[in-house]
């Protein structure tokens, strides 16, 4: 379908039923129709390439083949050196929120199940993993704990609640079935805040610390009720991976945050995961091999943070990564990862929380359809996967057109939006770009060395990778307002054969090959 765009003309995707809105573009999905991301087939061809790309013209991961060919003349190349192994991925993936499980519930069965296969299906993004909160959040109806009675250090009267299971359960449990034949789903955790009276303040909303001193009965008490939670879900048929002890701990030092959170500095971190959540874990069967990610945080504690966790011995052996997350990354250097990595190289680094309309200064809440949203998400990635990082998590997968739900009226953009009185979901530009990634770097997939020309234009980014089955891939963005760039790509070792492809301005292109 032909439509008029700005001040071009654009081609959709095939399959992809667009909707013009004033900053961008969707396709818009509903009971009966969506548009798929054409399969990767299990051969490629020896002397060809299979070839993704999404535009600010209209693609939208749009497939297609190129013929490789010895080295051509007048082009940059560039060289994929899989010899040069860097990080293993480790995945790709949203968070089950209930604002996410809400908007779903706002659709018809039919297209609730079309929403879930877009991320979780093999005609989909085909996310590896998924985020789950511990209680509530801001993008929630409410503030809600497992146990609102003051005093029950046995928690005695701990119980999942009712938001579980209308907004969460079913979803997270859809998700595991989507992927359980296809590499399978690994899920994580991590809470905003203890229940109100464990904490300094008696709620959860705004910062402070858990009351008493550090390893004291409040403390026992909150490492005990992670094993509560992780058995009340495995009772449910959840199982989980890993979990951090706390989502943005610092922002846990402002009295005045708006929503739910709770204080702990690093050394407040690394005694909590020692002395009691990793013990607590360990006597749970539901728990016991359960990784522990420290941080969940701006990367701008880095390496700083890592530092006081893992220069501990007790604490490193416990300890199997460092969370971050992506806001304010602009103002602080992507260099602060790979000085983490450096210094804690058997350590993992993953970017665990993202998500665009969060600042004033971007406008808060969805701008339907905008490019540039999505193209700072590619730009993140490519960024993180160059700097050590093992893979990347989007925040809510599913809001309405306001940005929520959210009882803190924090507002925020997500990749698919969720149209309930249309019974349909406009998937943005943001969910295609994450597809470029997530689709085609499943766990077990390893970074490997890319050499650009010198003399490439500085907004041409890309990062390069072997998958799991063996494959070459390489994407590779253009952030150029109107400049194209032609790039052949070879394989080191193999220097007669390159994949030369074109790259428009505003455009991402995903390009894999088999091994030769």
């Amino acid at each position: 379908a032909l439509f008029i765009l700005l001040l071009g003309t654009v081609l959709a995707t095939p399959g992809c039923v667009p909707r013009e809105f004033p900053d961008g573009v969707v396709c818009v999905c509903n009971s009966t129709h969506c548009d798929d991301i054409e399969p990767l087939e299990g051969f490629i061809a020896p002397g060809t390439a299979v070839v993704y790309r999404t535009s600010l013209q209209g693609a939208r991961m749009d497939k297609s083949s190129v013929k490789q060919t010895p080295k051509p003349s007048g082009v940059f190349t560039a060289e994929l050196d899989a010899s040069t192994v860097f990080q293993e991925i480790l995945g790709f993936g949203g968070a089950f929120t209930d604002s996410t499980g809400i908007n779903l519930n706002s659709l018809r069965k039919q297209t609730q199940d079309l929403l879930m296969q877009q991320y979780f299906g093999p005609s989909g993004a085909e996310y590896t993993l998924g985020r789950v909160p511990i209680a509530s959040t801001d993008f929630a109806l409410r503030q809600y704990s497992y146990d609102e009675v003051d005093g029950d250090f046995n928690l005695t009267n701990f119980s999942l609640q009712p938001d579980d299971f209308q907004y969460k359960i079913p979803y997270i449990k859809q998700a595991l079935d989507l992927q359980k034949n296809n590499g399978g789903l690994r899920l994580f955790a991590a809470p905003w805040s203890a229940p109100g009276w464990m904490k300094e303040n008696d709620e959860m909303k705004g910062g402070a610390k858990l009351r008493g001193p550090e390893g004291g009965e409040y403390y026992v008490t909150w490492a005990n009720y992670f094993v509560k939670f992780f058995e009340a879900y495995l009772a449910e048929g959840i199982p989980f991976w890993g979990v951090s002890p706390q989502n943005e701990p610092m922002t846990g030092a402002n009295s005045d945050w708006l929503w739910q959170t709770m204080f702990f500095d690093a050394p407040m971190e690394r005694n909590f995961v020692k002395n009691n959540l990793s013990p607590a874990l360990k006597s749970s069967a539901a728990t016991k091999d359960m990784i522990i990610m420290g941080l969940d945080d701006q990367r701008w504690y880095l390496p700083s943070w890592a530092d006081v966790l893992l220069e501990d011995k007790d604490a490193y052996d416990l300890i199997a990564g460092i969370a971050v997350h992506w806001y304010e990354d602009p103002v602080f250097p992507v260099s602060a990862l790979t000085h983490t990595h450096e210094k804690h190289p058997d350590k993992f680094i993953l970017s665990t929380e993202a998500c665009q309309g969060w600042a004033d200064r971007q406008g808060r809440g969805p701008s339907i359809g905008n490019y540039t949203r999505g193209e700072d998400y590619s730009h993140s990635i490519i960024e993180d996967l160059n700097n050590w990082v093992a893979g990347w998590m989007d925040w809510n997968m599913a809001l309405n057109t306001q940005g929520g739900y959210t009882w803190a009226m924090n507002f925020v953009d997500s990749p698919i939006i969720v149209e309930t009185n249309m019974g349909e979901f406009l998937k943005q530009p943001m969910y295609y770009m994450m597809a470029h990634f997530s689709k085609f770097l499943k766990p077990g997939s390893h970074v490997v060395k890319l050499t650009l020309p010198a003399s490439i234009p500085k907004h041409v980014e890309a990062v390069g990778a072997v998958m799991v089955d063996g494959r070459r891939y390489i994407s590779v963005q253009n952030r150029s307002d109107d400049e194209a760039v032609t790039i052949s790509f070879h394989e080191k070792g193999v220097d007669s054969v390159y994949t030369t492809v074109s790259v428009p301005a505003r455009s991402i292109a995903t390009i894999i090959w088999a091994k030769y």
